[in-house]
């Protein structure tokens, strides 16, 4: 667990979520699915279930290290690290949020929360952030956490039948100061 404020709480992924998870995906389905293309294979109850199962490892090398993000005792999403290199010592991060908590600074806080603990206590030393093309909202973390852009990766993410670039920020732990 990561207290991150008075208002934001990031826990690990429990299987006693999945019914308000699955919730969360469901209600904001039409939001998310523009950016997410998993949404479209969350189904149900179960699915959500097995996500939760398949990340039990909460290992940023192996697999994911994922966590949900509680604001105000409400689950409003979720924030993982992952793609980690243990010798080199770097991983990327990913996150999503339901669409009645943006603009609250609920991600950037959960985000520097998350970088924060990457580079302290799980000694990373590089941290990526990749978001596609048209997302502003998610470009718009990495920026306000002083990332660097690093530049495009061309056809990054296929999405709905089509590839989209995918924008890359990164931070290195020397340069973070939160």
């Amino acid at each position: 667990m990561i207290v991150v404020d008075s208002e934001i709480t990031l826990m690990d992924l429990e299987m006693s979520s999945s019914d308000a998870l699955y919730r969360l995906i469901d209600s904001n389905r039409s939001y998310l699915s523009e950016w997410l293309s998993w949404v479209a294979e969350t189904r149900s109850v179960m699915d959500t279930i097995n996500y939760i199962f398949a990340m039990s490892e909460h290992d940023m090398y192996s697999s994911r290290y994922v966590m949900e993000i509680w604001y105000n005792n409400l689950l409003s999403g979720l924030i993982d690290v992952h793609n980690g290199d243990r010798l080199n010592k770097k991983a990327e991060i990913g996150y999503w949020l339901g669409e009645k908590f943006q603009g609250k600074g609920v991600m950037t806080r959960a985000c520097s929360a998350i970088i924060g603990y990457a580079f302290k206590d799980a000694g990373l030393n590089r941290i990526t952030i990749k978001c596609a093309e048209g997302n502003k909202k998610s470009q718009a973390i990495p920026k306000r956490l002083s990332f660097n852009f690093e530049g495009i990766e061309k056809e990054g993410q296929y999405l709905y039948n089509k590839y989209v670039d995918l924008f890359v920020f990164s931070m290195l732990k020397k340069n973070w100061s939160k």
